[in-house]
């Protein structure tokens, strides 16, 4: 493949993934009153018709011990408050859930999806020079016009990359490039690549898209995984790190939520 063919395939990729991860996703913010908030982090529905749970990380969710936190579905107006508590796993897993009530749920109309549970993988173990993906709620992005915070999402598709030596363990975290110098961007309204804070909770995807490019399958983004979750940016290196899905141990940490 050229490098041509492969700069194609590669905004493919991203274009059917945002639009295959758009309706998974939601911008975590704070309460500081009645008519003002501040962006936090990024989330993600998770769960099926019966229970649904927002996921993002520990360092996210306990700002709720401050101030209420609020998520947002996509196409609707209202933002709504998270009223349950959070489960957390503290570092070094990072990782917190908490139940959307039905009521909530149904709240608004809205366009907004929950991942199912079986779409998180065993364990993250993607091909070697696989093509990863998130959806993150960037702070530098996150501001107010007339009233309401507004929290664009940034698509960005990237692949892994060595783990920082002063950040993380690889027993339970992995890193993926993240350089805002060097980003390319696929056809469309020029934006640069936004500085990481405000991204943490957002789940990465394993596309499994170099996969079945070698066994020369067809590919769509249904075939992909959540393969980790972001939650940190080591200042000296163009990286992020995740915690590895295997540690997250969704299942469990949705039996714990819908408990609490």
């Amino acid at each position: 493949m050229s490098t041509e063919e492969w700069q194609t395939f590669c905004a493919h990729v991203t274009c059917e993934m945002l639009h295959h991860v758009k309706p998974f996703v939601s911008p975590i913010s704070k309460v500081l009153s009645d008519e003002h908030g501040e962006h936090l982090g990024s989330g993600s529905y998770v769960g099926d018709p019966s229970a649904r749970f927002l996921i993002t990380n520990e360092h996210v969710a306990r700002h709720i011990r401050s101030a209420p936190l609020t998520h947002q579905f996509l196409d609707a107006n209202v933002v709504l408050r998270c009223t349950n508590n959070f489960v957390v796993k503290e570092e070094p897993f990072d990782v917190a859930a908490s139940h959307i009530s039905d009521d909530s749920w149904s709240h608004c109309r809205h366009s907004s999806l929950s991942i199912p549970l079986d779409r998180f993988a065993v364990s993250h173990d993607p091909v070697e020079s696989e093509l990863l993906f998130i959806i993150g709620y960037s702070g530098e992005r996150s501001s107010f016009h007339f009233g309401t915070l507004n929290s664009p999402g940034t698509p960005y598709l990237t692949q892994g990359c060595p783990m920082p030596t002063e950040n993380g363990d690889p027993q339970f975290h992995f890193a993926i490039h993240y350089n805002t110098e060097h980003a390319r961007q696929v056809p469309g309204p020029r934006r640069d690549l936004p500085t990481p804070p405000g991204m943490s909770g957002s789940l990465v995807w394993n596309t499994r898209a170099v996969e079945t490019l070698r066994s020369n399958g067809s590919w769509d983004p249904s075939m992909a995984f959540v393969t980790g979750i972001v939650w940190g940016w080591p200042s000296s290196a163009t990286a992020l790190l995740a915690t590895r899905v295997e540690q997250i141990r969704i299942r469990e940490l949705c039996a714990n939520a819908a408990c609490a």
